[in-house]
């Protein structure tokens, strides 16, 4: 115990500081560790863990789930909903665990069986043992091999009790387990009895008994309320009470009260039985008490005692009805659950889905627009420079007529005028922009919104790596606010631009408000 308190406060202190994930996985290797000798302290530090199934990842959530079934089914508890380990299940066969996946199907299975379904649980049997055998997995061989035994008792399918008891067996010698191979002893010895055996049955019952002294408190009770079941149903009352009596005196069970009260019952002793039952009703394993109550009803009807077996069954419906609220409460709960995290998890995908889809989008934009700008300026940059090589050409030409004797008045004349065409194109392509940027330069006012055009034109040109820029950074700008960014650009102060653009200064403040409006990440 003070162990555990070391432990649980340890892992407080570590849930507060580190990883929540992290966190929730050290807790859970630890109560993996304690669960199968010291099954009470795992089930207590697996009780503590806070959020799991709410905040936990999905591989958490499964192995929590797993962990606590097994350890309230060995402690004889009420497990979680089966819903629960239906997920853990199907999470364990997609992640291609076969250990967990192994242990998973058998608690699983189990609960299943004590509730009646009998069809689903032998289903999971056989694929768990089969996983079991295929993994070599000696100690879940162990335990499916005697369940196997448990079930086709049952089921009256002695010979194949009668198989997996040997097996459970087999398992139990290569595990060295003393209290299994004494548990095996027992099987062996009942699929014998059924069978008819009788002193093939007495042999293994004195094989289990000769080994009783080295197992642990629970063992023992166990092997003793297996000797004296099997006494009871050899008709000899008197043994099966004496091994079933020593069994609660060395480690009281539910199901050894409640068939030392069927022998009581059975010998008309009702005081006796209704006291073993009473003290076999104490568990909190709500299936122990549905069968316990079966046994009591069934007496009751034998005794032909009518008012206290309708009692017993009143009692059996209102548990298998609050059994079924619960299972379709956790269901529900279960669903609801799975619900709220797919909506925030596609809220998420769609989030992170749209962002990433913008972003893309905006890259391909502004990578389309820069190259688009960056051809039309190699554009405008070759024409310019195919004019100015025609241009000197015929100055070349020009030249070396005057110094060539002879009459060469009108070639000279019309290599002059085919210069002046040139410069006019020239001049009509970007003289009209070059024009008002020299105006704005030397503080003259823009009097048109065609002059505007015609500076942003010019200045896409002259400094086209910083109208890229604007580009990127602004949608949808217009041209005064364009022109106001390259004003500023300019090195033109707020007054500046004020009598620039012939505006008021609330008009400017607009203008910047504006602006920012326009930003892409506002």
């Amino acid at each position: 115990m003070k162990r555990f308190r070391y432990l649980l406060f340890f892992y407080v202190i570590v849930l507060a500081g580190c990883d929540r994930q992290s966190a929730y996985e050290r807790l859970l290797l630890e109560a993996d560790s304690l669960i199968e000798q010291h099954t009470d302290s795992a089930l207590r530090l697996l009780e503590s863990i806070p959020d799991v199934t709410d905040k936990g990842d999905e591989s958490s959530r499964a192995y929590y789930t797993l962990l606590l079934t097994q350890a309230r089914y060995k402690c004889y508890q009420p497990v979680p909903a089966d819903s629960l380990m239906r997920s853990a299940v199907r999470y364990y066969e997609q992640s291609g665990n076969p250990s967990l996946l192994c242990r998973a199907y058998y608690y699983r299975a189990m609960p299943l069986y004590e509730q009646g379904q009998h069809e689903e649980a032998l289903l999971l049997l056989k694929r768990g043992e089969e996983l079991a055998v295929k993994n070599h997995d000696l100690l879940y061989m162990s335990k499916y091999h005697e369940s196997l035994c448990m079930v086709n008792d049952d089921a009256k399918c002695y010979e194949l009790m009668l198989k997996y008891a040997k097996l459970s067996l087999d398992d139990a010698l290569l595990l060295s387990d003393t209290a299994a191979i004494a548990r095996s002893f027992s099987y062996v010895s009942i699929a014998h009895y059924r069978s008819d055996k009788w002193e093939e049955a007495k042999k293994y019952i004195h094989k289990s008994l000769a080994l009783i002294r080295n197992i642990d408190d629970e063992g023992k009770a166990y092997i003793l309320t297996n000797i004296g079941s099997l006494s009871y149903h050899f008709g000899d009352n008197n043994i099966a009470k004496e091994y079933l009596l020593e069994s609660i005196k060395t480690y009281p069970m539910p199901h050894t009260y409640a068939e030392l009260g069927n022998i009581y019952a059975e010998e008309g002793n009702k005081s006796e039985a209704e006291r073993c039952w009473k003290e076999a009703l104490k568990v909190g394993d709500t299936q122990t008490v549905l069968n316990v109550l079966a046994s009591m009803q069934k007496r009751y009807e034998q005794q032909q005692d009518y008012q206290s077996a309708l009692e017993i069954s009143n009692r059996i419906y209102f548990l298998k009805d609050s059994l079924t609220q619960a299972s379709e409460q956790a269901a529900l709960a279960e669903i609801q659950h799975k619900y709220d995290h797919q909506v925030v998890e596609n809220k998420y995908y769609r989030t992170l889905t749209w962002l990433f889809g913008s972003v893309l989008l905006l890259g391909i934009v502004s990578v389309g627009y820069y190259s688009y700008h960056r051809r039309t300026v190699r554009r405008f940059a070759s024409q310019l420079t195919a004019k100015e090589e025609a241009i000197r050409n015929a100055q070349q030409k020009i030249a070396l007529l005057e110094n060539t004797d002879g009459e060469h008045h009108e070639e000279i004349m019309a290599l002059n005028n085919q210069i002046q065409i040139l410069r006019q194109q020239t001049n009509e392509q970007l003289g009209r922009g070059k024009e008002v940027y020299d105006e704005v330069a030397a503080g003259n006012k823009l009097l048109s919104t065609g002059k505007e055009h015609d500076l942003i034109e010019f200045y896409s040109i002259l400094r086209y790596r910083q109208y890229g820029v604007w580009m990127s950074e602004y949608k949808d700008l217009t041209a005064r606010l364009i022109t106001y960014l390259i004003l500023q650009d300019m090195g033109k102060s707020d007054t500046e631009i004020q009598d620039i653009l012939s505006i008021t200064n609330s008009s400017l403040r607009s203008i910047k408000t504006r602006l920012k409006a326009h930003l892409r990440h506002s």
